[in-house]
């Protein structure tokens, strides 16, 4: 049987566009609308609300606005449906005909139809959820085009008469389809929750929305919640950025507006770890590690009070993801072992479920011992599977690829939900990640789905917004993993979101996303020499690349929306400039080592030029720039007495430097630093092999001898690093006049990327392609 997801050769001619935006039901404006003559118009069309409830009015709130901003002139709100009005409704509404139900009774599915009596346009849904989905799905059939991080629509005029649409259901895959919002990190704005202000989170869940899914895995901030269960607790007023109670406020904001868009929140709870200034208070019990033992009676009433507290202040959607002590053989977690790891999980669940009778918990498999975790679990506690590309995860140096494709290693019977950790680590934040590949993806996802005890689908990474076209394989995935066909999908997404660009963008695009998943991983600050990228092979991907990226570069002026364009653009920029440097680096150390030392210079005047043409690249956005986004966080709410250390620590220190990912500062004094000290280091070592090698890394070279070549690159001046930071930070975040006001007004404008400065990106591109890579008759043999 031929592959599904085997590439297509065919290029992407106009009739290509055409046919593939008619067959991805996002259409040009004409086909969304003929010459009036009988019918509703773009001019006359009203609405009938047939379920009306919180999700149904907000959802056609949303459809008004965006057919309004298309060119459509709606009439006023109807309250019966007629021949110009499109019913929204569900097959529990009074207002639903029985010939125009929706056969399936599966959440989340849809039915459009136009009946041949009744209004032109019937939408209906399973469910409230479902009707949800058909509304937006018919807006993309239209032509609009919804993204992570922004949108696109069609011209609509209002003499147009609207056409009907073919009668079809839609079903999706999996009962759970949704994201992952990380709020532990304090990087860039762009994929750092930890730093959203309403607008960003406006975006997030519109796209949810948007995008046909259901439920956002979200970590509520908890420090308001430990101060009323712990009144005689010091410091927890404050935040990491904020003032608490402002934190606390945005975040009901953000749940109140999820939850009238249709989204539901699974809450992230820790069961046993406990603020500093709670252990303080009770410094007679037993503690290990940030964790209160669980053998103490304290820690089910303590919890209890938190618990209790937390659905008090936040509501709840009876989704949960348990946390109990941290990842297991790992040296910063190492709690105490009185009871087991299972019987720490058994005891969170009786807690919850006083609290919460309906309550739906989880317990993701990531570092943990699996199956033994999961047979000693009770029967209502549901797995969550995190997919994550990497074998060998934890060892000294990880190898190869990670375990087979749908269930995992559970005992029979055991429900679970199948997470994509699509970014592992700062440094994988452009585009190319251990896990990021559709067609892994969709293999991973087809045999999910075949399971039938696999209940959800949905995006878990560290990292986010931090490829558009990444999150729209999950959303595709979470729906139809049979019907997703990677060089389809591609071109379907570069029409919808770039209109006449889309084969600039594809010729950018499809030799990176061709390659498949990256083979190494390694922490920012940590940065690694990869002799690899100096293999056949991986040259030639950065040469075809770089010759794609010039290409699209080219089609800049024919975009659809010029920031959606200059994003995608820029990310490209990002990964062609980053492997690059490496490349270039990789040939200045095997020059040095065969003894050519002007070879060795060149190399590294080239990699010192690649990195400052990435960094004037990156400057003009501010969503990008770790400074820009603390004086956003400095301007949004009461800035916490923590807010300096939390920005150097948490965006800057943790790890290796794990969140610094790709900011201009990164580039200015971590990066480029790094490239000069390697020259410092060639120019006064005689040794030909005088670096280093790495801790921790992950890989997956063909060939293992590979791994045994990687060095790790001298340090940058880590005291000047942490010094120019700390005063940048503090001057950013520095009390402004009159202080931050709350917003209240809706609707809020979802965010978007930044313009940022096209004569800057032309600039580096051509920088980038101007300068001679190695081949195999440069490079010298070491």
């Amino acid at each position: 049987m031929p592959d599904p997801t085997a590439p297509s050769r065919s290029r992407l001619t106009r009739r290509r566009f055409l046919t593939l935006g008619t067959g991805a039901a996002l259409v040009s404006a004409s086909t969304g609308c003929a010459p009036a003559d009988d019918g509703p118009t773009w001019g006359t069309l009203r609405v009938v609300d047939g379920i009306d409830d919180a999700v149904s009015r907000a959802s056609l709130a949303d459809a008004a606005a965006l057919l309004r901003a298309a060119g459509a002139v709606l009439g006023p709100t109807a309250f019966a449906a007629g021949p110009d009005t499109l019913l929204l409704t569900s097959n529990v509404s009074a207002a639903t005909s029985s010939a125009w139900r929706c056969a399936s009774q599966a959440p989340g599915a849809y039915r459009l139809l136009s009946p041949p009596q009744g209004p032109a346009i019937v939408i209906c849904g399973s469910d409230t959820e479902g009707a949800r989905n058909g509304l937006y799905a018919w807006l993309a059939s239209l032509g609009f085009g919804f993204f992570r991080d922004g949108d696109t629509r069609p011209s609509l005029s209002p003499k147009a008469t609207l056409l009907p649409v073919d009668d079809h259901e839609q079903v999706p895959a999996f009962r759970w389809r949704g994201d992952m919002i990380w709020d532990n990190y304090l990087g860039p704005r762009r994929f750092c929750a930890a730093t959203w202000e309403d607008a960003d989170w406006e975006r997030a869940l519109l796209f949810l929305a948007r995008s046909g899914l259901n439920f956002l895995e979200f970590y509520p901030p908890m420090e308001a919640v430990f101060h009323r269960a712990f009144p005689d607790a010091v410091g927890l007023d404050h935040g990491a950025v904020w003032a608490s109670t402002a934190k606390e406020a945005l975040a009901q904001r953000v749940l109140a507006r999820g939850r009238e868009l249709g989204v539901r929140f699974m809450y992230v709870i820790a069961y046993g770890a406990f603020p500093d200034a709670v252990r303080t208070l009770h410094p007679d019990l037993e503690w290990r590690g940030g964790f209160l033992c669980a053998h103490q009676p304290e820690l089910r009433s303590f919890t209890t009070s938190v618990w209790r507290e937390l659905v008090a202040t936040f509501g709840t959607d009876h989704l949960y993801a348990i946390r109990h002590r941290g990842e297991e053989g790992q040296s910063y977690s190492d709690p105490c072992r009185s009871v087991t790891k299972a019987d720490g999980f058994s005891q969170a669940f009786e807690v919850l479920r006083a609290i919460d009778p309906q309550a739906m918990p989880t317990v993701w498999t990531w570092a943990e011992q699996v199956p033994e975790l999961f047979e000693a679990l009770p029967d209502p506690i549901q797995a969550v599977h995190i997919r994550h590309g990497m074998g060998r995860v934890f060892d000294d140096v990880g190898v190869g690829r990670e375990q087979a494709d749908g269930r995992p290693d559970i005992p029979a019977g055991r429900v679970w939900l199948s997470g994509q950790f699509t970014v592992f680590s700062g440094a994988d934040t452009f585009l190319q990640t251990a896990w990021s590949s559709g067609r892994s993806l969709a293999r991973d996802a087809r045999a999910a789905a075949a399971d039938p005890s696999c209940r959800g689908y949905f995006h878990w990474p560290e990292w986010s917004d931090t490829s558009p076209w990444l999150s729209e394989i999950i959303r595709r995935l979470a729906w139809d993993p049979d019907g997703f066909v990677q060089d389809v999908a591609l071109e379907q997404f570069a029409v919808a979101r770039h209109g006449q660009a889309a084969d600039a963008f594809m010729a950018g695009f499809q030799p990176l996303l061709a390659a498949g998943n990256a083979r190494v991983v390694a922490t920012p600050r940590k940065r690694l020499l990869v002799p690899y990228f100096l293999a056949p092979d991986q040259l030639r991907l950065l040469i075809d690349t770089r010759s794609g990226l010039a290409t699209m570069a080219a089609g800049t002026g024919r975009a659809a929306v010029p920031a959606l364009f200059g994003r995608d653009l820029t990310d490209l920029i990002a990964w062609v400039a980053v492997r690059q440097a490496h490349v270039l680096e990789a040939a200045a150390s095997r020059a040095h080592g065969a003894g050519d030392y002007e070879g060795t210079r060149h190399w590294l005047e080239a990699a010192e030029t690649t990195w400052a043409a990435l960094g004037r690249a990156l400057a003009p956005y501010p969503e990008l720039s770790l400074v820009d986004t603390a004086r956003r966080i400095g301007t949004t709410a009461p800035v916490s007495n923590r807010a300096v250390d939390s920005l150097w620590t948490l965006g800057c220190d943790f790890y290796n430097g794990y969140p610094l990912v790709l900011s201009p500062e990164a580039i200015e004094l971590v990066y480029l630093e790094q490239t000069r000290a390697l020259r410092r280091v060639l120019s006064a070592g005689a040794s030909p092999d005088p670096l280093d090698r790495p801790g921790w890394f992950w890989h997956d070279f063909p060939d293992r001898a590979w791994a045994d070549r990687v060095r790790e690159l001298p340090r940058e001046d880590a005291a000047r690093f942490e010094s120019v930071m700390r005063e940048r930070f503090a001057a950013a975040v520095a009390p402004v006049s009159p202080p931050p006001a709350t917003p209240r007004a809706r609707p809020i404008v979802p965010a978007s990327p930044s313009d940022g400065d096209v004569a800057a990106r032309l600039g580096t591109v051509e920088t980038l392609v101007g300068l001679e890579l190695p081949t195999s008759s440069t490079l010298a043999d070491a």
